[in-house]
């Protein structure tokens, strides 16, 4: 082969890697790369544990800023939250409630593609006239697959009321057996070391088991008791109906169970 046509191969290649190097380093694809890895990775533990995925719930809330315009009483909060995020369906309307304490509202709808949502806004009022006002949002996802779009949506929604928010995701899954506590302590450590953390924070109870960690493969951490975590793996017994509920989340778990 000549050796012009040799370089020209040459340079080929070597440009065909830049390229890929600045492709795969590009902000927004790690962003989209680490989210694919994000939900494979939480989906991976709950098949670990003998279960399988049953429900995605994307949870954020923030603590709303005092400024112009805001926070507003929670029924308008939740009205303005459900319009930015486009749903397309809801309940009949906004429930609201309110005692010498607090105050707070609660909307529930849809998203277009069937995923449900809940936005609850709360104003709690101290001594001194001092209040402090804040928006949660539960979405239950239609498809796994979309959850890095839910959470954006999410975020964004709740960005607009103050810069400390947070969002969660939280995947659920059932063990068809009813586990002791040994045993679902056994699970919740062995799924929480296989995604490479230890164990910070435990909690133990009669039917529920709760630890969290630090994992360097996930990125969405915050600060919970003191430490910085991004990984909450839960476990409880329905001792009654035979089934173990498993719950895996980054960086906490932020809804009931």
């Amino acid at each position: 082969m000549p050796v012009q046509k040799k370089r020209k191969k040459l340079l080929a290649a070597i440009l065909f890697g830049f390229i890929l190097l600045f492709v795969f380093t590009a902000p927004a694809v790690k962003k989209t790369i680490t989210a694919n890895r994000e939900g494979a990775l939480l989906t991976a533990l709950i098949k670990s544990a003998g279960a399988e995925v049953q429900e995605v719930n994307v949870t954020g809330w923030v603590k709303v800023e005092a400024k112009p315009g805001q926070p507003g009483p929670p029924v308008e909060m939740v009205r303005k939250v459900a319009d930015s995020m486009g749903l397309i369906s809801m309940d009949s309307g906004a429930e609201v409630w309110e005692n010498a304490y607090a105050g707070g509202a609660r909307l529930a709808g849809a998203l277009p593609d069937g995923s449900k949502v809940v936005i609850l806004g709360q104003l709690m009022n101290f001594s001194q006239g001092q209040e402090n006002t804040h928006i949660m949002i539960n979405l239950t996802a239609a498809e796994l697959t979309k959850t890095k779009t839910y959470k954006k949506m999410v975020a964004e929604s709740l960005q607009r009321y103050g810069a400390d928010s947070h969002v969660a995701v939280t995947l659920s899954g059932r063990i068809n057996a009813a586990l002791d506590g040994s045993e679902m302590a056994e699970r919740a450590e062995t799924m929480l070391h296989s995604a490479g953390a230890d164990v910070q924070e435990r909690t133990n109870q009669d039917n529920l088991i709760s630890i969290t960690g630090y994992s360097e493969r996930l990125k969405n951490n915050m600060n919970y008791a003191g430490k910085e975590v991004n990984m909450n793996i839960a476990l409880r017994r329905n001792q009654a109906e035979g089934y173990t509920m498993v719950y895996v989340a980054t960086p906490v778990i932020l809804i009931e169970y």
